[in-house]
């Protein structure tokens, strides 16, 4: 049991760097109103979020301060982080523990932070806003204080737009993966359709589009559906036969101890001056003569003596004898 625990740890750690930042809304309309993130579960399996970070302070200077700390005390990288949210908590925040029924993400599915600077209104209500008409960085960091994943909207997004990855292009599932391709949306569209709180649907799946653009007519998938076929009855084929060889060979080598046994075992039995003793010698013959003597001989021949009368054929036997009375 300890040592499949230890063994799940990694695959554990491994699904929580799936969680990217999927769209950003920095300002609603241009009278105001509070921005939002959306993230979402990249990977195949239900990812608990809680106690992971989300900040506005940059790359660097989150990277310099915990290695300030972490080499100057024995505090670990998540202990750092923590320390951090209580000296500049409105830069960064810890999802918290206890609302395990939000924070389990389901695979393939998103949830929504609002920035809002209120922490007090519920776990997904960050304690930060973003700024129109500048540059806004947000970072999602583990619980161990590695970075997740990271985007910077450029000032360049007007209010009531969101910055948000390409619906079309690949999917991003890892940091850095240099796969991801952002978009501003403005909702003008479908393609272009804001899309808080609902996870981005691909309308084309890049894998299929790629196979069909290198094998157009299915010969390729063709021949190979044919060939795992084949070589799967191959081996099975070979299995078989070395299955019957080694069961053969087993039996005859079973057969073949099995008659060398009493010639083995007479062989490594001690003799008395080169013969069995008198006492086996006796028990021996007595056997054989039981075995040959059991009974006399008989002829084999059956006789059958006829009788004058039975009770079963006199009449006079069936009837009741009545007393004799004398006058």
């Amino acid at each position: 049991m300890l040592l499949c625990t230890i063994l799940a740890l990694p695959t554990l750690a491994q699904g929580r760097k799936n969680v990217r930042i999927n769209e950003v809304m920095v300002q609603q309309d241009s009278t105001g109103g509070n921005g939002w993130v959306e993230f979402y579960n990249s990977s195949y399996g239900t990812n608990a979020v809680e106690k992971m970070f989300i900040t506005t302070l940059s790359r660097e200077e989150i990277t310099n301060h915990i290695k300030a700390v972490t080499d100057t005390s024995n505090m670990k990288p998540n202990k750092v982080l923590l320390e951090l949210c209580k000296a500049r908590p409105m830069d960064i925040y810890e999802i918290p523990r206890g609302d395990e029924r939000n924070t389990k993400i389901a695979p393939r599915t998103h949830f929504v932070m609002e920035a809002d600077g209120n922490p007090k209104a519920g776990t997904f209500h960050m304690p930060f806003t973003f700024t129109a008409g500048k540059d806004n960085y947000i970072a999602l960091y583990d619980v161990n204080g590695d970075l997740v994943d990271d985007v910077t909207v450029p000032a360049s997004l007007k209010p009531g737009e969101t910055y948000a990855i390409k619906a079309e292009g690949r999917l991003p599932s890892v940091l850095g993966d240099g796969q991801t391709e952002w978009i501003v949306k403005d909702g003008q569209t479908q393609q272009t359709a804001i899309t808080k709180g609902n996870y981005n649907i691909r309308e084309v799946n890049e894998n299929i589009e790629a196979f069909h653009d290198k094998d157009p007519h299915g010969y390729w998938i063709a021949l190979l559906a044919m060939s795992v076929v084949f070589i799967a009855l191959a081996i099975l084929y070979i299995c078989f036969k070395l299955f019957g060889v080694v069961s053969k060979n087993t039996a005859q080598e079973d057969t073949e101890s099995a008659a060398s046994a009493p010639v083995a075992q007479a062989a490594s039995t001690p003799a008395k001056g080169g013969d069995l003793d008198g006492e086996k010698m006796a028990a021996i013959c007595f056997a054989l003569y039981q075995h040959l003597n059991a009974h006399d001989q008989e002829s084999g021949v059956l006789t059958l003596t006829p009788r004058d009368g039975s009770a079963w054929s006199g009449k006079a036997g069936l009837m009741r004898e009545l007393p004799v009375i004398k006058k």
